[in-house]
């Protein structure tokens, strides 16, 4: 995870240098997670979401670049809950890293793309409060496919929202039938360093 870090912030360290070429920003916020296959509905399960971006820019509208992130996800049980499930909650913590494209018109940026995660950590407890982790077997890598929208208050200062899917089970498959895939909503802040970003005027429609 630190060797990761370190390299972002290498580039980070390089937009001064081409401030016309590439954008740094700090990223952070929440994730609100459920998963799939684990009859806990709903969005339940708060967790962090924050990191580092780094964007190529590519002309006007449009820029690509990955970012560095730990993120939490998982699911859990509301103390309101009808659901029958095994589970009371999972955890995860990982390390993620997206790859994104993005697509400008004025202050409103629209994005696509995917992410590696890399599971450093989880935590799953039973409906009987009991801690089933070490029989709960989940996925070391995970790929998830990634959709939102930022809207800049200022060149410097932005909000983000972003639904996230993972694309394959999550959990190992050890002859049992079940399916976990994780779905996510982050609401992030982002601070571009420098001037910020540009912010074109919308695209006439003539």
């Amino acid at each position: 995870m630190q060797k990761w870090i370190i390299v972002l912030l290498v580039f980070l360290a390089g937009t001064g240098l081409s401030a016309q070429t590439f954008r740094g920003s700090v990223v952070a916020g929440m994730n609100i997670s459920q998963i799939d296959g684990d009859a806990l509905f709903g969005f339940h399960q708060p967790g962090v979401n924050a990191g580092l971006r780094v964007v190529a820019i590519l002309n006007d509208r449009w820029r690509v670049g990955p970012e560095i992130l730990f993120s939490q996800q998982g699911a859990q049980r509301p103390n309101t809950s009808a659901n029958i499930s095994i589970y009371d909650s999972f955890r995860l913590n990982t390390l993620e890293v997206p790859l994104m494209a993005y697509y400008k018109d004025w202050r409103l940026t629209a994005e696509g793309g995917f992410s590696y995660q890399r599971l450093i950590n989880y935590e799953v407890i039973g409906d009987n409060g009991e801690d089933v982790t070490a029989q709960t077997d989940l996925q070391d890598n995970l790929f998830a496919l990634k959709l939102g929208a930022t809207i800049y208050f200022s060149p410097n200062w932005g909000l983000n929202v972003r639904w996230s899917k993972h694309i394959l089970d999550i959990d190992v498959d050890n002859g049992i039938n079940t399916s976990f895939k994780g779905r996510s909503v982050s609401v992030r802040a982002v601070y571009t360093f420098g001037a910020g970003e540009s912010l074109p005027k919308p695209i006439d429609p003539e």
